[in-house]
């Protein structure tokens, strides 16, 4: 018997090569754009927080490296700069912190690669009854539901006697969130206007763990140098070189 073996001419083995290889290239491609977010975070570094916990100190002592007194603001105060000597320069965003200029900020948060938010340590029932009705309409906002911005929660004024440490502060703001969606949350039972009330699922009280962004907690002073844990933050979530 004479057995024929068939085999493909050298050009045309090499053309089938290339078309499958072409394929599996496009597999990835398409793996890759799939997974890929269908919108970027910006690159703007927000610091909100309630009237008076130092956000715009902290901007100045930021981009000027030193103590400049200051006043209660309804304006914004932004400009780029470097955080740290050879860093990439920064677009930082001071925004007021008055109740009726918060569609200000929260049309931002589209625009933001990272948010300080800044509380008082030094009046911690006041500040995080504040910071938890702010931090509420934000973890709720669509912005922050779709780019997960990162979020600092940076206590301010730890340098004070009267300051209380961010873990204690933390739990605090925590509470003060989970109060408000469960209210939110019976409001929302009684008429279906109310939408997205309820950032944490079940029963359980709510934690940062249940936030829709990575949140972090971090002591600082804005009056004098001790914002390394603010800079070490904004670096990385930005990747600053």
């Amino acid at each position: 018997a004479i057995v024929i073996i068939s085999r493909l001419p050298p050009k045309r083995s090499t053309m089938s090569l290339v078309a499958v290889a072409f394929v599996m290239l496009l597999i990835v491609l398409a793996f890759v754009l799939l997974r890929r977010p269908s919108v970027q975070r910006g690159n703007s570094v927000l610091l909100i927080g309630p009237c008076g916990a130092g956000k715009t100190l902290a901007f100045l002592q930021l981009r000027d490296g030193r103590d400049i007194p200051t006043h209660m603001s309804m304006s914004v105060n932004e400009d780029t700069f470097e955080l740290k000597k050879g860093a990439a320069p920064v677009h930082v965003v001071d925004c007021p912190g008055a109740p009726q200029l918060q569609a200000d900020y929260m049309k931002r948060i589209s625009a933001a690669g990272a948010i300080v938010f800044m509380v008082d340590a030094s009046d911690p029932l006041e500040h995080a009854k504040l910071a938890g009705g702010m931090l509420y309409e934000i973890f709720v906002s669509d912005a922050m539901r779709r780019l997960r911005v990162p979020v600092l929660l940076a206590c301010n004024k730890s340098d004070s006697a009267k300051a209380m440490p961010s873990n204690q502060l933390r739990g605090l703001v925590e509470k003060e969130i989970d109060r408000i969606q469960r209210s939110r949350s019976t409001m929302q039972d009684l008429s279906d206007k109310t939408q997205g009330s309820m950032i944490s699922q079940g029963n359980a009280p709510f934690t940062f763990k249940d936030a829709p962004c990575e949140v972090s907690v971090a002591d600082c002073c804005a009056k004098k140098p001790g914002l390394e844990g603010v800079i070490a933050f904004v670096s990385t979530e930005l990747k600053l070189s």
